[in-house]
């Protein structure tokens, strides 16, 4: 899953929130990171992993990758990722009680109270994030068309990325409705880890 999706999913608190994006950028084992960031947002990054292990074996994701064109097909996990956020924002209201707009500007709030969480290249990329408002972009086929774009840019090697707006118009309803299969279980899932994981 994204950015936005771990958003969601993480416990309702700032450091669980900023936790859960960090784990696109705290590398190494999780014992070292817990002389740099409190034990909640260490907790968050946990949930990251965890969520993200549980999504790429999972039959749904298995099969949107598969739908991914065979000359973009190496990128597929980064590109489902995004495109399941965009399904995401588009059915925010049976997954949040607050507007998607709200949720993201509260987020972009809590960074900006916490730039010691930021590490890396997370505090790097924030400004332009909040400048931008990757968050709500996902939320639009034109959004989603320049995140695409943008994300190609990162490195010669995944360029082919730029031209995935073709996967996803070319498959919308089928990715949708796997995202749709996917979204309980997944819900599910973290609902348990964190029984199983108590803070």
């Amino acid at each position: 899953m994204n950015f936005l999706a771990h958003l969601l999913l993480a416990d309702d608190s700032a450091a669980s929130r900023i936790g859960n994006l960090l784990g696109d950028f705290a590398r190494g084992p999780i014992e070292q990171h817990c002389a740099s960031f409190p034990k909640e947002v260490v907790r968050g990054i946990q949930m990251h992993r965890f969520i993200d292990g549980f999504t790429d074996s999972h039959p749904a994701f298995l099969r949107c990758r598969r739908m991914i064109h065979p000359e973009r097909r190496r990128f597929a996990g980064i590109m489902v990722d995004l495109f399941w956020d965009h399904f995401l924002s588009i059915h925010w209201k049976d997954y949040h009680a607050s507007p998607l707009e709200t949720f993201c500007q509260q987020i972009y709030s809590e960074m900006e109270d916490h730039p010691e969480w930021l590490a890396g290249r997370l505090g790097k990329m924030f400004p332009i994030m909040k400048r931008e408002n990757w968050l709500m972009r996902y939320s639009t086929l034109e959004g989603m068309a320049l995140t695409l774009e943008e994300v190609s840019h990162r490195s010669p090697r995944i360029r082919p990325i730029a031209k995935g707006m073709e996967d996803l118009t070319s498959n919308y309803e089928a990715l949708d409705s796997q995202f749709q299969v996917f979204m309980p279980e997944l819900l599910a899932f973290v609902h348990r880890w964190k029984i199983n994981n108590p803070a």
